[in-house]
């Protein structure tokens, strides 16, 4: 008895087994669906307590758990709504404690309040376990966010964030509705967290939930179902609304009346859609499949997808932040290889770097791309740096579309002019996609009132903003199809030289070569210092 309660075990609670329990203990250790059929008791509207049937796909998926396929070390589901998870997931976790020793299993949620329910669920469960199948309850192993056993296993309830584990060596975490995680939230928790779990050999990740858009699920979607040889970890399973007994053609028909089509295709059929309301129509979105960089630059701040080609013209669009850690100031370069042919090839994106700096940044990458054209966006902050390309440094293809100021100005007109453009190339197929964060960004630009399209709450559109006054380049007099010859270069950058070092037999331009003014201001001295990889 645990404090005062008969239905469970305490630390020095002495069974007397007989042998019939102890192969029930030994066949529930090696078959959790035996276990769950047997000893699982859920709790229905209609019927009360009662021990669980298990569907097919819950068969399926509990099997998934305990020997993940192709020799993953993690899983990521595709669920369709109230297709019984959160009952799926307690079996599962329940199992894994109530048999193996020393392991930690953590339940994270996109809130700390449905990770304490999936918890009580289990708990709950627990409760209903014949006395000789529980372990002991350890001192404080009984609280709202913790169930801890004597043999040292325990499971833990927590919000999804970067600094919920501090402290805890995680065996197996489950990462539930991840999909709704805020997306700074989950990209501090990938950058975190996620690497140290991932770490040890043994460790387990589960990540299962319901599309909600082109986010961080989409993209760990996309990775584990790659067949190009850049898949990742996890291995898929999806679970389709028709999977559950009693769904048919009728139910479809109802849930669409009731919620709409656009919901039905996101919630039940399980689609990455964007809103309905995004700029460039969420099917074209879904089916941009993103690249894994060619290689990357500055700790990862640039990335590359293609390196330069002799002959090609390319153009960047820039868009700058105060580097406050909020907004991001972004690099975007495109390939022309045709007025109706262009293609993405590196991206730079940084939050945390002084518009001076920037300014220093994006020649260097100018030049590397054969001296590219530059389309700065010249609103607020922006001036000061396309003051500094144009003045300080003598960078002569900047392109001016402001009588008043050097740089691009982006109004109400000409912002409604690049947004028509960038729509039409993107479903055209005209312009070719392929960074992550840029696909991601789209699929979250929407109209927030009549004709303005911008990013949503606790969301960015840097990328995007860039990526306009990129492509807007073809709608410009400087724009003219033609060649430019380029150096020979490698792929080792030097930001202090403003480009990328070549071996000695090798001429490339530099930024601060004096005796060189054709490639830019003799007196540039770049005062940021980023390491490379």
């Amino acid at each position: 008895m645990f404090l005062g309660n008969t239905n469970l075990r305490s630390v020095n609670e002495v069974i007397d087994y007989d042998q019939k329990m102890l192969d029930e203990v030994i066949k529930c250790s090696q078959d959790v669906l035996y276990f769950a059929e047997k000893y699982y008791t859920i709790v229905t509207i209609d019927e009360g307590k009662r021990k669980i049937k298990l569907w097919d796909w819950q068969k399926k998926v509990l099997k998934a758990l305990v020997e993940i396929p192709n020799n993953k070390s993690s899983l990521i589901i595709k669920i369709a709504r109230q297709c019984g998870k959160s009952t799926l997931s307690s079996i599962y976790l329940l199992w894994y404690i109530l048999f193996n020793k020393d392991k930690t299993a953590a339940i994270m949620a996109n809130k700390e309040s449905l990770a304490i329910e999936l918890l009580d669920k289990i708990k709950l469960a627990y409760r209903e376990l014949p006395i000789w199948l529980q372990q002991g309850i350890v001192v404080d192993g009984w609280n709202k966010k913790k169930l801890a056993l004597v043999n040292g296993s325990r499971i833990l309830a927590a919000a999804t964030s970067c600094d919920a584990l501090t402290g805890y060596t995680i065996n197996l975490l489950y990462l539930d509705e991840f999909a709704k995680v805020p997306q700074f939230v989950a990209d501090d928790f990938i950058a975190s967290v996620y690497p140290v779990i991932t770490s040890g050999k043994s460790s387990k990740i589960i990540m299962i939930g319901t599309p909600y858009g082109l986010n961080h699920f989409y993209n760990f979607w996309v990775g584990a179902t790659r067949k190009d040889g850049n898949e990742n970890s996890f291995y898929p399973i999806s679970v389709g609304w028709w999977e559950v007994p009693g769904r048919d053609e009728k139910f479809k028909r109802k849930i669409i009346k009731d919620i709409g089509l656009q919901r039905w295709e996101q919630e039940y059929a399980c689609k990455f859609l964007g809103s309905s309301s995004t700029l460039i129509d969420s099917d074209i979105l879904e089916r941009i499949i993103y690249k894994i960089p060619k290689l990357t630059k500055w700790t990862g701040l640039l990335s590359v997808y293609e390196e330069p080609l002799i002959g090609k013209n390319y153009v960047i669009g820039v868009d700058v932040s105060k580097g406050c850690g909020r907004d991001y100031s972004v690099i975007q370069v495109l390939k022309i290889n045709s007025s109706n042919d262009i293609e993405q090839v590196a991206v730079y994106r940084n939050n945390q770097i002084l518009p001076r700096d920037f300014a220093q940044i994006c020649i260097s990458v100018a030049k590397f791309y054969n001296n590219s054209y530059m389309m700065v966006e010249n609103n607020d902050i922006g001036a000061s740096v396309a003051d500094s390309i144009w003045y300080d440094y003598e960078y002569e293809n900047l392109v001016n579309l402001d009588n008043n100021a050097v740089g691009v100005r982006s109004t109400k007109k000409s912002k409604k002019l690049a947004n028509i453009l960038l729509k039409e190339y993107v479903e055209k197929g005209w312009l070719k996609l392929c960074d992550e964060k840029t696909i991601y960004e789209l699929s979250r630009y929407e109209e927030i009132k009549l004709g303005v399209f911008a990013a949503g709450r606790h969301e960015n559109d840097d990328n995007v903003t860039s990526l306009l006054w990129a492509l807007y380049f073809i709608q410009t007099d400087e724009y003219t199809e033609k060649s430019y010859e380029t150096k020979i270069v490698d792929d080792e950058f030097n930001v202090q030289k403003g480009n990328w070092e070549a071996d000695e037999n090798t001429e490339i331009p530099t930024i601060n070569n004096k005796e060189n003014k054709e490639d830019g201001n003799p007196n540039f001295i770049p005062s940021v210092v980023m390491d490379d990889e």
